[in-house]
């Protein structure tokens, strides 16, 4: 976001800017960071970590208007060596700022700056002040065709972060939003207008007149979780379990460098029905006249086949290594947002919550009965006893098994089971074992070649490796008063009523936002894989997770979940 500012001594050149005879000049700009939203109720603010205002290199890229159309272009682009100082309190909307006079080379017509910071290896700049993205040479670019150069050089590097936070120009509002109906707000663009007037010969001029103030936001979303909930589960079943930890799924493989909100006028006024909270848009000033924006469009947003989203779901997907739910561990990612038509599971970032149950030890559970958990070896008898009950089985035994004897399912077979991570499991072989052998007529007709196949037509088993289940908590963006949705206020089978006022943004991770996930107890015993996600929304009619959320600045969005 930037906003210009000025000074009221200003020294008259006539509007113009001023060039030396070496064709430079000076501009002096202050550079904002601004901290991450907090529980939102509109607006509630958080500095973060040192290491998330951490500034390692610095990137000005000017655009100058083209000749032959009104689009600005990039013109040049140069290094800047910033000094970044504390900036109000903790719990306001600026983190830090910095204040730097830039040598800039002589243009010709209207001028627009963009700031990148922790370009995270995707820029560069060559002699003369051409820029770079990822070694292809982006000056002449527009912003779009800039973001698109961007989503090109990201490659299978789904992060930026690796080296400092990224951050760019932030997106804002020019009118209020919160209590008040921000209809007549417009996007300020993010590029921000240099005054002419405050380019200067001199670094000593230009010290004392700003050309412009630059606010510039994280371009990644911030995720952290805490567990609260060790303990029982509350289903009344009495299984114990620990929190493991936990890992983000299903995150986005692209990015743009500045925030698109490019559908802003359709939602910028939004506001449910039972909700008295203009959410799109924030009731607290960044500064006079400038208020943030709390949504965007991702290139994933009204389609997926753009760039798709990275997962580890599957049939039988395991978490080998989570990060620790002590609330403080942060993972980040790019944002993830989509329209109200795209809101479902397979299109939205989620964090998978892993858990461990029966001291760590593996598991069964039994024809999909989650209150009970059973012990390799009485599964293996269970599986015996419904072999013995199936009729054509039942019938080959009663026909060779000596008078007077019966085979028994704890002591005569030896059962084995297919061999997946986790997930499902099938009976691989149930055979005699000497036990059973002993019981059978001389002249007994052949075992059954079937037996595995008889078994398990009549149970179906998940296998719960080192006692580990799992649960997706999608997150979600606007919380339960802005968005609020419950099975009875939709009537019979719809879940939104394609109700975008009502809805949308309820799910999404969107840029220079932490969301804040606090598990606050488990209902009941999970899955045993990471389940893959599906094509349908995340809000079911009848549901085992119930999560509320709030906000936090970065914007900072704390999620309580009940798992």
């Amino acid at each position: 976001m930037l906003g210009a500012c000025s000074s009221e001594d200003v020294i008259d050149n006539g509007g113009q800017p001023q060039w030396n005879d070496k064709g430079k000049g000076y501009i002096n700009l202050a550079i904002q960071l601004p901290t991450q939203p907090g529980t939102r109720a509109n607006d509630n603010f958080d500095d973060g970590t040192p290491a998330e205002y951490e500034v390692k290199d610095a990137t000005l890229i000017l655009f100058v208007k083209g000749t032959s159309d009104n689009e600005f272009k990039v013109n040049s682009a140069y290094k800047m060596d910033l000094n970044f100082s504390p900036e109000g309190t903790t719990t306001d909307n600026i983190t830090t700022t910095a204040k730097i006079t830039q040598e800039i080379n002589s243009v010709s017509g209207d001028i627009k700056a963009l700031v990148v910071l922790n370009n995270n290896g995707l820029l560069s700049i060559a002699e003369g002040g051409i820029l770079n993205v990822n070694g292809a040479v982006a000056t002449g670019k527009s912003l779009s065709e800039l973001n698109d150069a961007v989503k090109t050089a990201i490659g299978t590097d789904y992060s930026w972060h690796d080296d400092g936070l990224l951050m760019s120009n932030a997106i804002m509002a020019d009118a209020q939003g919160g209590t008040v109906d921000p209809t007549s707000a417009n996007v300020v663009e993010p590029l921000v207008t240099i005054d002419g007037s405050k380019i200067f010969k001199t670094k000593a001029e230009a010290d004392a007149q700003p050309a412009a103030t630059i606010y510039v936001e994280r371009a990644e979303a911030k995720v952290t979780v805490k567990n609260g909930a060790n303990g029982t589960v509350t289903d009344g079943s009495g299984l114990t379990y620990t929190i493991d930890g936990w890992a983000l799924d299903n995150t986005n493989q692209t990015n743009k460098l500045v925030r698109d909100v490019t559908d802003f006028t359709t939602w910028k006024a939004y506001k449910a029905t039972r909700s008295t909270d203009y959410h799109f848009i924030g009731g607290t000033a960044i500064a006079s006249g400038l208020y943030r924006v709390y949504w965007g469009d991702d290139y994933n947003y009204s389609t997926t086949s753009v760039g798709g989203l990275t997962t580890v779901g599957g049939e039988h997907a395991t978490l080998p290594a989570v990060n620790p739910a002590n609330g403080e561990f942060a993972a980040y990612c790019f944002e993830n947002t989509t329209d109200l038509a795209n809101m479902l599971e397979q299109n939205l970032t989620r964090v998978i919550v892993k858990a461990t149950f029966n001291g760590g030890t593996e598991f069964y559970t039994v024809d999909g009965n989650r209150s009970d958990i059973w012990q390799v070896a009485d599964v293996k008898k269970e599986v015996a006893a419904r072999l013995l009950n199936d009729v054509t089985f039942n019938a080959w035994a009663k026909a060779n098994v000596d008078q007077g004897k019966a085979l028994s399912s704890d002591t005569d077979f030896d059962v084995t089971f297919s061999t997946e991570a986790a997930g499902k499991r099938t009976v691989a072989t149930i055979v005699l074992n000497e036990s059973g052998k002993g019981k059978l007529k001389a002249d007994a007709a052949e075992y059954p070649t079937n037996a595995a196949t008889l078994a398990n037509d009549h149970i179906t088993l998940e296998y719960y490796a080192n006692g580990v289940a799992y649960y997706p908590v999608y997150i979600r963006h606007f919380d339960e008063t802005q968005t609020p949705w419950d099975a009875t206020y939709e009537t019979g089978n719809s879940i939104y009523a394609n109700k975008s006022d009502e809805y949308l943004g309820r799910y999404g991770v969107l840029r220079n936002n932490w969301y804040e996930i606090n598990v606050q107890s488990i209902k009941s015993l999970g899955d045993p894989n990471v389940t893959e996600v599906t094509p349908e929304p995340v809000d079911k009619k009848e549901s085992y997770i119930s999560v509320d959320i709030n906000v936090l600045s970065w914007a900072k969005r704390s999620q309580n979940v009940d798992l």
